[in-house]
């Protein structure tokens, strides 16, 4: 951390030039997430400045998810939340990663042509004997879990058993291999549990909450239809609508 004191003799607050620089050291690495920074105290004492100052800086930092208080802790850099925009068509996981300059990733749980429920036949618009294309799936971003995603297709698209699922965006392989285009859809969005299962695969504990994300996917013509449910771990993702 730059242990400069701060300018007074320009025109910009004081809190601000601190709130800057302590910025720069949390968008640059010098501060990792998940590190405890200095106290008020401290902090005043080294750049100069008051507690106060101090204070507004560290607030605007924790309004802003830099920073994140503790009661009885501390002040710590806030872990990178996962910015996914909901107003999109399609919610592209591996894309949102490498916007934000993360590896994204993907384990292969399952993968089966299973019979679909009473309700999966009618959304899908699918025959009476028609199975249904099952992918389950844990997406990492740095090689952290942090969504479980369950795939329902039309038994047409059995061809992804052909294909190498892990660490893959599955809508690309579709796209650039398959020439199926998935770019429309209606998600509903609530709150839920994670059960045992789900907690194991996500490497949280039983009960934690999640945000679940239950997307009706199609292409542009509806010709096919894909079911999608991802469960995300409710504190690493700020989502805008």
């Amino acid at each position: 951390m730059n242990t400069n004191n701060l300018d007074n003799n320009t025109a910009t607050p004081l809190y601000l030039q601190l709130k800057n620089k302590l910025q720069e050291d949390i968008e640059n690495g010098r501060l990792a997430p998940g590190s405890k920074i200095p106290t008020e105290f401290e902090l005043g004492e080294q750049y100069g400045v008051s507690r106060v100052t101090v204070r507004k800086a560290l607030k605007e930092l924790s309004d802003q998810g830099y920073l994140e208080r503790k009661s009885g802790k501390g002040t710590f850099v806030a872990e990178k939340k996962l910015q996914r925009s909901l107003s999109s068509g399609v919610l592209a996981f591996s894309e949102m990663c490498r916007s934000m300059g993360l590896t994204p990733g993907a384990q292969t749980i399952k993968i089966a042509l299973e019979d679909p429920t009473e309700k999966d036949t009618e959304r899908m618009h699918l025959t009476p004997d028609e199975k249904i294309m099952v992918v389950e799936r844990i997406r990492t971003a740095d090689g952290k879990p942090v969504v479980l995603e369950l795939n329902k297709f039309p038994e047409s698209f059995s061809f992804l058993f052909g294909e190498d699922l892990n660490n893959s965006s599955l809508y690309e392989i579709l796209n650039e291999k398959h020439g199926i285009i998935l770019d429309h859809s209606c998600k509903v969005i609530d709150i839920v549990f994670a059960n045992a299962r789900e907690a194991k695969a996500l490497g949280i504990s039983k009960g934690y909450p999640l945000l679940r994300i239950n997307s009706v996917i199609t292409d542009s013509e509806e010709t096919f239809v894909n079911l999608c449910t991802q469960l995300c771990i409710g504190d690493k993702f700020k989502f805008n609508i």
